[in-house]
């Protein structure tokens, strides 16, 4: 059955009709051995019949046209050229090709008026959209969105095919290879410039170091009585790069609005370091050095051994609101932001003083401060928008909290009792502090889900409590009954680096 066509036998009969009316007029006009008949009568009837011939013909090729008859396929003229089936007759406009052969390009590199292999991500892969945009879960373009095809082969050259044109690259295709992946590196900008920032989650690697000036000085031994130092808080590595995470998770609230919630840390910073003098000559921070009282301690120096063991670790949570704008031209943009934020920092130190010549002569004190901090904050960010899919900004919080300290510590020391003995102290104490970050970031866009980001960061908190014994309360514990030991507050300061990605559906 043919619907809405004409079936092959009728196209074929209507043609012969057409053919034949074509002959019969021609043989009608132009056959010389024609007898015409008299004047009067013969002319009359041949203009007769060659009107109806021709009534007639017209009449057949108008049918045959509504028919939709189509003469593509057939020869009246007698050339020997047929078009071939399926081809539009000879004269009749035709579109563009759609076909290219293997190892060429398609239209994505003439299209955009460049030469293949030479922009457009080299060769214009998949219509120009650049890498054949996969529709990954990472998303088309950008860097990641142009390593396969579909689920393909690698697709860097003409859908993974390559281009003659890519020999016209400097090294030949070793050229076009670099090209291309010069190419890819540029960010993702199908967004726009006006794209304001968002991601949905983050994850980071935070990389700090602090910097304290505590309870316990950062010269805790000496060689000989206020000889040179011989054992320090440097030596534990209370400086060192200690390594954590930080994440965050946002949640749409409105049109530019969106809660964060946020948890930096993990960081630990731990280490041991000890100093050994056979002749006994070592003196503690408490004593001064060996200098008050004259001599020292019995307990804490003219040692053979002093040792020191630190550990401390930092976590932070946060949840705020913030509300983002965009500026004209959108260059630049920025956001306000408010919430609340806790940060817990724990610090303990042990120290430890014996000598193997006389049993009776040791000491030993393990302090630990833990500070609970928690308060309101607010806070600001801003960025420029160097190029679409890259950006530079700087942010800062700062936050008024208090601080709950819980401190314990626990001492051991032949001074302690008649023969000696420990005793246990523990105590609390609350302040109110103030603390303040501050960020300097980028962002690089790779795909539509994908965004590289880094950051130099800083964290600065007033009043903090630490771990060890400072020597005023050690001082008491050995010459009264009555121990009194003040909180002694300093600050902290924490400062790295973070480097990780976030990622947006």
């Amino acid at each position: 059955m043919w619907l809405g066509q004409t079936s092959p036998i009728k196209e074929a009969a209507a043609t012969a009709e057409t053919f034949a009316m074509h002959r019969m007029i021609r043989n009608m006009l132009y056959r010389p051995s024609s007898k015409l008949l008299s004047p009067r009568v013969g002319t009359t009837s041949q203009v007769c019949g060659t009107a109806c011939a021709v009534m007639l013909a017209l009449a057949s090729v108008m049918t045959a046209s509504a028919q939709g008859v189509s003469q593509a396929g057939y020869d009246f003229e007698g050339s020997g050229y047929v078009v071939p089936a399926g081809m539009p007759p000879l004269g009749m406009p035709v579109g563009p090709g759609g076909i290219a052969q293997v190892g060429y390009c398609d239209m994505g590199c003439e299209s955009t008026g460049m030469m293949p292999a030479m922009d457009r991500m080299v060769c214009g892969a998949c219509g120009g959209g650049g890498g054949c945009d996969c529709n990954s879960v990472l998303g088309g373009g950008g860097l990641l969105g142009k390593l396969r095809a579909g689920g393909g082969p690698a697709c860097l050259f003409c859908r993974g095919a390559g281009c003659t044109a890519c020999r016209e690259l400097p090294f030949g295709y070793a050229g076009s290879v670099l090209a291309g992946a010069v190419s890819m590196l540029r960010p993702y900008q199908e967004a726009g410039l006006c794209n304001q920032r968002w991601y949905d989650m983050s994850l980071e690697g935070l990389f700090l170091t602090r910097t304290i000036d505590g309870g316990v000085p950062n010269q805790i031994t000496s060689q000989g009585i206020d000889g040179p130092s011989v054992l320090t808080l440097d030596d534990v590595g209370e400086d060192d790069l200690e390594a954590g995470v930080r994440a965050s998770v946002a949640i749409l609230w409105g049109p530019g609005g969106n809660f964060e919630g946020t948890y930096m840390g993990g960081n630990e910073w731990s280490g041991t370091a000890s100093v050994n003098d056979a002749g006994g000559s070592l003196y503690s921070f408490i004593s001064e050095f060996g200098t008050a009282p004259s001599g020292g301690f019995d307990d804490t120096d003219e040692s053979t051994t002093q040792s020191l063991v630190s550990k401390s670790t930092f976590h932070s949570a946060e949840l705020n609101y913030r509300r983002r704008t965009m500026f004209p031209y959108c260059r630049f943009q920025s956001s306000w932001l408010v919430g609340l934020r806790y940060v817990r920092y724990d610090d303990s130190l042990l120290y430890s003083a014996t000598n193997a010549n006389d049993a009776n002569r040791y000491f030993y004190s393990e302090t630990s401060a833990k500070n609970h901090l928690f308060g309101p904050q607010a806070g600001f960010d801003f960025w420029w928008n160097v190029v679409p899919g890259v950006s530079l900004g700087v942010g800062s919080k700062a936050a008024w909290v208090q601080n709950d300290i819980d401190r314990h510590t626990n001492i051991t020391a032949n001074s302690l009792g008649i023969n000696g003995g420990s005793g246990t102290l523990s105590d609390f104490d609350q302040d109110t502090t103030v603390m303040a970050d501050f960020e300097l970031k980028m962002i690089y866009r790779l795909t539509y889900g994908l965004t590289v980001r880094g950051s130099y960061y800083v964290l600065a908190i007033d009043d903090m409590v630490y771990g060890g014994l400072d020597r005023e309360s050690v001082t008491n514990i050995f010459t009264t009954t009555t121990v009194d030991r003040p909180f002694m507050y300093d600050d902290l300061v924490l400062q790295g680096f973070t480097v990780g990605a976030e990622y947006t559906w």
